[in-house]
Order: structure tokens, then C-alpha cells, then sequence
């Protein structure tokens, strides 16, 4: 693909920061799905960077880089080792067993700016010197209390949401996420019991969220697919 296409695809990132409650950032997932949703290449747990092109990982790196932090999910971050985010982007996973890959560049490329949100009854490894870890209250974490020391406490402006398919229902549960990435790969999965884009609890259908398309483009039999959240 030549390089003056690809950089018309997600060409402005600049997030209408502006348009949020002050106390929480601007949010926004990113996610490669098969033709049949599912978000796995293989089985749960295992690396699925051979689920989008080259293409796909250029504009990861595009999107990750117009974001103040990253989140995941442990299983995510269990998944891939050799995760890494560009310079001065932090990083946190989320967890609430504490069962997170301690020796992932996640942690030891940059540990100031490496976080983990977990439980109070989280048991973590022993993590890398500088690591911060915020606790929470209760069996779960409360994901709009979350967001509000992000952006109060860490200055997160701008979250970028990576994963899994049960974080991204629980962000999305909780409507707080503005913007939804999604490279639609021309592969079919099959799978009754694997991840989607987003899991969770089903939403009632007053409930329904509703996007407008902001962008679609085709490389090849790829497309990339961006869509703000439409509130009333």
C-alpha cells in the first residue's frame, strides 16, 4: 500500500476532548474483528496478531500514539508478551485475580508510566520498581470511579481501550466510551463460546447505544471502520 493512501485512513485524531464531563477522559476502543465478530484467532489467551494485516498494525500504532494512556485487560496483557506503546503513552491493565504478566515489556519498557487497577483482594506478582497499582474497593472495579483518577490524578485526556471483550463491555455497560475503531478482517472464525468485540451484560433495547460512521476505508478486502457514539 503506498504510504500517501495510508495516511489518509484516521488522518485527524484530534478527540473532541471538549465534549466529555471534565472528570473523565475521552474514550475510545480499538479492536480487529473477523467477518463473524469474533476478536480470536485461535483460542482465548493466545496472540492474535496474525488476525489483522500490516496495514492494521500501522494504524494500531497511529491511534495508540494520539493517545495520553492505554488500557487493557489482564488476559490481554497475559497474551502478549511483547506488547509495547509508544514513548510517554501510559499503560494499565486491569485485573481483579492479579494474575498479570509481571516481565512484559507492558511493564518493564517504561514501569513510571506502567499502572495496574485491580481489587483489593487482587494477589499481584511482584512487579518492576516504579509500577503504581491503584485498588479498589469491592469485587470489581468501578469503572466511572476508575476513569475519574485517570483523568483527576494521571491527566489522561485522551483513553485509548484495547481489549479484551469483557473490558469493552464494561466500559461500554457503562457508557463510557465515545469512539469505537474497528478493522473488519476478511476471515470467518466460527464459535459459539468465543470473544466478540464487546461482551458483558446485554443491554435492555431502550438501552441500545447508537454511532454515526465517521470514516470507512477499504485496503484490499480490509476495512477500517470509525464510529462516534450518538447521545440524546
Amino acid at each position: 500500500m503506498q504510504e500517501s493512501a495510508l495516511e489518509k485512513i484516521y488522518a485527524s485524531l484530534d478527540f473532541s476532548v471538549q465534549n466529555v464531563p471534565e472528570w473523565r477522559p475521552y474514550a475510545f476502543i480499538n479492536m480487529v474483528a473477523t467477518i463473524d465478530g469474533k476478536v480470536v484467532s485461535g483460542v482465548r489467551g493466545e496472540p492474535v496478531g496474525d488476525l489483522g494485516s500490516t496495514t492494521d498494525h500501522q494504524l494500531m500504532r497511529r491511534i495508540e500514539a494520539a493517545a495520553d494512556a492505554v488500557l487493557i485487560g489482564a488476559g490481554s496483557q497475559r497474551s502478549s508478551s511483547g506488547i509495547w506503546y509508544p514513548p510517554g503513552v501510559k499503560r494499565i491493565v486491569a485485573t481483579s485475580s492479579g494474575n498479570v504478566l509481571a516481565e512484559s515489556r507492558f511493564f518493564t519498557d517504561e514501569p513510571h508510566n506502567a499502572w495496574v487497577f485491580c481489587t483489593k483482594e487482587s494477589i499481584l506478582p511482584p512487579l518492576p520498581e516504579g509500577v503504581s497499582v491503584v485498588r479498589f474497593p469491592g469485587e470489581h472495579i468501578n469503572w466511572r470511579e476508575a476513569v475519574r483518577r485517570m483523568r483527576e490524578q494521571m491527566a489522561v485526556e485522551r483513553l485509548l481501550i484495547e481489549g479484551g471483550s469483557n473490558l469493552n463491555g464494561q466500559m461500554l455497560g457503562a457508557d463510557l466510551v465515545d469512539e469505537l475503531f474497528l478493522t473488519l478482517a476478511p476471515k470467518v472464525k466460527l464459535g459459539d463460546d468465543l470473544p466478540t468485540y464487546a461482551g458483558g451484560e446485554p443491554l435492555p433495547r431502550e438501552r441500545l447505544q447508537r454511532y454515526s460512521l465517521l470514516e470507512a476505508h477499504r485496503v484490499g478486502d480490509e476495512l477500517f471502520l470509525r464510529y462516534r457514539r450518538v447521545r440524546q
